[in-house]
């Protein structure tokens, strides 16, 4: 039976799998610990700085990294060799598109500007880290594996 080469099973494409599987599971805990925590910190402890539009913070995030992951492991069936091309066009991305964000929600929300803006680079940050060390690992064990399955 024919498969195309993006779709061929071999032990590089067990790889990306697991790496997937273990990016979205972990992304899923970061979000879900995130979420709720900063949900108990503004209702607990800061309420008068609490906003309407907290929930779609994680939100976007969330869809934000498994596009991240799924455009990843499609540059990885690809073209492994332009990996670094688009994790960079991926933070490239994000930023732009988060300044986007911070600029229409101060001016067409204009309410909670500061703890909104707060809370998202927040996230931004904790974000940032969380899908640049699994960049960091992936390439590290991919490097490893390219040796071992030649």
């Amino acid at each position: 039976m024919w498969f195309p080469r993006v779709w061929k099973f071999d032990a590089g494409n067990m790889f990306l799998l697991v790496a997937k599987r273990k990016f979205i599971i972990s992304l899923t805990i970061l979000m879900v610990v995130l979420s709720w925590g900063g949900a108990l910190l503004f209702h607990t402890l800061l309420p008068q700085y609490y906003f309407a539009w907290y929930p779609s913070i994680p939100i976007f995030f969330y869809l934000f990294g498994l596009f991240y992951i799924f455009m990843f492991g499609y540059c990885y069936r690809v073209n492994p060799q332009k990996m670094v091309a688009v994790y960079l066009v991926a933070k490239v991305t994000k930023m732009l598109l988060s300044i986007l964000i911070l600029m229409i929600y101060a001016v067409a929300v204009a309410h909670q500007v500061i703890p909104f803006i707060a809370t998202y680079m927040a996230f931004y940050v904790i974000f940032l880290i969380f899908e640049t060390r699994f960049f960091f690992h992936f390439e590290i064990k991919h490097k490893s594996n390219k040796y071992k399955y030649r």
